[in-house]
């Protein structure tokens, strides 16, 4: 049985500061902190590393394109990852909690690591004494732009030519 009950915001509203919202979820390609589907090389190929993603105003807001690296912050920490530009309100942040300590790529002089949950605040459930690491207010900065991409080709017709329609230009967000 469900019961409606009254909207709640989140525990911690954008500031100047920290002008985002930040949301953790699942992606549909791995469960929980990945000890299963992380060792399944079609689940990992399909979602080897954490995003952020952001939609196509903030991108612009903030002078980002799809691949661009950038620095996640909140009051309790930091987390980088790429930015992927999709289907989200504008204001908000979203990144999967999947992935965490053990993913630390060495190769980077600090070590990236996508701990979403060290952004989030440390709240638990009345009811349930879940911890809610769900929301927080958040920045994010870009490190390191994303490689020049062309833009994908058109589909082939007849001789195996691309057509493309007139007017074709880059997109500006990838």
């Amino acid at each position: 049985m469900l019961r409606g009950c009254e909207y709640t915001p989140a525990h911690e509203q954008p500031s100047a500061e920290y002008p985002l919202l930040f949301t953790t979820g699942r992606t549909v390609f791995q469960f929980h902190t990945r000890t299963k589907t992380g060792r399944s090389r079609r689940l990992q190929d399909a979602a080897p590393e954490p995003w952020a993603e952001i939609s196509p105003d903030d991108a612009v807001r903030y002078r980002l394109r799809e691949g661009d690296l950038v620095q996640i912050e909140s009051p309790r920490g930091s987390m980088q990852a790429p930015v992927r530009i999709g289907l989200i309100a504008a204001g908000t942040v979203f990144v999967p909690f999947h992935y965490g300590s053990f993913d630390v790529d060495v190769s980077q002089p600090a070590g990236r690591t996508g701990q979403a949950n060290e952004l989030t605040m440390t709240i638990w459930d009345p009811v349930s004494k879940q911890p809610y690491f769900k929301t927080a207010a958040c920045r994010i900065t870009k490190i390191v732009p994303a490689p020049p991409q062309e833009p994908a080709p058109g589909p082939a017709r007849g001789g195996g030519q691309d057509v493309h329609s007139p007017g074709d230009t880059k997109d500006t967000h990838r």
